[in-house]
């Protein structure tokens, strides 16, 4: 589905990056998804009302109230990728069967960066479950099951705690 499709404006001009629409500090997310042998990387600046978007050289404006709905778009068409969210308990830790590799239809990837804070989210998904990959401090990655509507869940998270971080920064240079 295009920006187009959204009913978003899109501008064909190729920007150097990101770049939020006022002059205030931006949230940046990076969108990459796999799915069918296609991989998809969507740059989004959060700033103000308004936010851009921009895949393949192509800029879309939408309201940043709209975040959600302009993400849960550009996944893959998988319902427990797209399930809103709904801060649902994580489920029980399991380990991955056999074959598991070659169950995997989509992998996502979200990393959300403010300042040079960066948090960086992944999933695979079967065509049953969300599976949560994890790097773990002693190096190894953790893959466990999680609740449909993680992604969701995590981007509000997310992007919560950059804009808290804004916040707190321009509180901290106001005194």
């Amino acid at each position: 589905m295009t920006f187009d499709q959204l009913g978003y404006s899109a501008d064909k001009a190729t920007p150097a990056g990101p770049t939020p629409t006022d002059d205030g500090p931006a949230v940046a997310l990076r969108l990459v998804t796999t799915y069918d042998d296609r991989t998809r990387r969507v740059d989004i600046a959060l700033s103000g009302a308004e936010s851009v978007a921009i895949e393949d050289g192509e800029t879309t404006t939408f309201p940043t109230e709209r975040l959600w709905p302009v993400v849960r778009e550009l996944l893959p068409p998988m319902q427990q990728l797209k399930a809103d969210p709904e801060g649902r308990p994580a489920t029980d830790h399991r380990n991955p069967g056999p074959g598991f590799a070659e169950e995997c239809r989509a992998f996502v990837a979200l990393a959300t960066v403010v300042d040079e804070r960066v948090s960086v989210r992944t999933w695979l998904a079967t065509d049953d479950e969300l599976w949560s990959v994890t790097p773990q401090a002693d190096g190894s990655t953790d893959i466990s099951p999680a609740p449909d509507g993680a992604v969701a869940d995590l981007l509000v998270w997310d992007v919560t705690a950059a804009l808290e971080v804004l916040v707190a920064e321009a509180e901290r240079r106001a005194s």
